[in-house]
């Protein structure tokens, strides 16, 4: 909130050059005022870059974390001979093998079966004559009656809809006096699914038969295998897949887990944007020309983490540092990657360039420098950004203070300059009195004015 000087009405000859006192007065009392507001824009403007920091070092520290997981995991990839059957959702494997589907008779597909009657009005016909059925899925049995003003379609799909049985009731309605039950798991897999009239006596089904579920079945690498759902995460370690359609008699679909060096160069051209990212942003606070947050620990820290990525090398293998994967530093810290020398690398090489970049021993082990800086808990970023949140509150009721100060020292000053305004008001009216009745006497004792 920005304090503008008073204005100043007077009705002296001087009241203009009241108005020029109260704005000096104003302007001087407010100079450590605006230095208070300076000071917190420079606050606002340093939280800004810090929190543009920070987001560069958190993608930085992603794409490192990304391309640690692609070299521990090897860069495995997997595919299938036939996607339209058999497709991959997920890999999390450092294995490379083959398997083997054949024999996919079923996929797993939800039970839903529907009355065998049609009845009249869903609201009023009834459709038990006892009142007393049984639902049965799988292998719980819920057993339930119908009163008077439920026994209808509409009471047995609610009450259906009560028992938390795992399945849904609904009705279907072909024609104005042609409506159905419906009911359908909520799940995939073969289960039983009755709905039985009177089931200590008549024990009549109500329900088709056409569609109980079914499973999943399938043969992998000559093991017969059934589930309950079309996505099996559980068969092969880190690899989760869904089968689509049955196969074929004497049809086979082949699974490979192989390394793919595409995923790791792909890791390692993110890997270099990021790290560009966050050198621009480091060297804009470096130098001569360095913004606000020049000599903040924060810079520090970012530039060392950038300077031990630029100069990491290990002592053994083919990939011993950054040149022989294909990636360049600049004069200035900037990275380019040569994906010609990458692509002419040897397998040998390539499995030289995961230990380049494990967790432990190798760059994947700066990751905890980077998560250091960013965690959203007690990361150094975290910690000057709260350091600047109580900065700003300091400053903002001391602002608020001073602004009182200055109102009341300026309206003090109005008041007695309002007061020495209006005294000289009077005295130039006592003036312009005094003056009149001299002329007045002039005229009356000589005639005329006498100068």
């Amino acid at each position: 909130m920005s304090l503008t000087p008073l204005t100043f009405s007077g009705i002296s000859e001087y009241s203009a050059d009241f108005q020029t006192i109260l704005t000096r007065i104003t302007n001087i009392a407010s100079y450590p005022l605006n230095q208070l507001k300076n000071e917190q824009i420079d606050v606002a403007s340093r939280r800004q870059l810090t929190n543009e920091l920070n987001a560069s070092m958190m993608l930085f520290g992603q794409k490192l974390s990304a391309l640690k997981e692609v070299a521990g995991n090897r860069a495995i990839a997997a595919s299938t001979s036939n996607a339209a059957k058999v497709s991959i959702d997920t890999v999390n494997s450092d294995t490379a093998t083959t398997y083997t589907l054949s024999n996919i008779t079923s996929l797993a597909r939800a039970a839903s079966e529907t009355s065998k009657l049609a009845y009249a009005n869903s609201g009023a016909t009834p459709v038990s004559a006892s009142g007393n059925l049984q639902l049965s899925v799988g292998d719980t049995n819920y057993s339930f009656t119908l009163g008077n003003d439920q026994n209808n379609l509409v009471g047995l799909r609610d009450k259906i809809n009560s028992l938390g049985a795992g399945v849904t009731a609904s009705i279907l309605t072909v024609s104005g006096t042609e409506n159905y039950l419906s009911i359908s798991a909520n799940s995939p897999g073969a289960k039983t699914l009755t709905l039985t009239e009177d089931p200590e006596g008549a024990n009549t089904n109500l329900l088709t038969q056409a569609n109980q579920g079914s499973d999943l079945n399938f043969v992998l690498n000559g093991v017969a295998v059934s589930r309950k759902t079309n996505q099996v995460n559980d068969l092969i370690p880190g690899v989760s897949f869904s089968v689509k359609d049955t196969s074929a008699a004497g049809e086979s679909i082949t699974l490979r887990l192989g390394t793919d060096r595409s995923k790791l160069s792909a890791a390692i051209a993110d890997f270099a944007d990021a790290y560009n990212a966050l050198q621009s942003k480091v060297g804009a606070q470096i130098g001569q020309s360095a913004g606000l947050l020049s000599g903040d620990f924060l810079v520090r820290e970012a530039s060392e983490i950038l300077r031990r990525i630029s100069s990491f090398s290990i002592a053994s293998g083919t990939v011993k540092n950054w040149s022989d994967l294909g990636v360049r530093f600049d004069s200035t810290g900037t990275i380019s990657f040569d994906t010609s020398t990458f692509q002419a690398l040897s397998d040998s090489s390539i499995s030289d360039a995961f230990s380049f970049f494990k967790d432990t021993t190798g760059l994947g082990a700066l990751t905890s420098r980077t998560d250091s800086f960013t965690d959203a808990v007690k990361g150094l970023a975290k910690m000057q950004l709260d350091q600047y949140d109580k900065t700003d509150t300091r400053l903002n009721s001391q602002i608020s203070a001073m602004e009182d100060r200055v109102r009341l020292l300026t309206t003090s000053y109005q008041a007695k300059l309002q007061a020495a305004d209006a005294l000289l008001g009077n005295l130039a009216s006592q003036k312009n009195i005094v003056s009149a009745s001299i002329q007045s006497l002039n005229l009356v004792l000589y005639g005329k004015n006498q100068g």
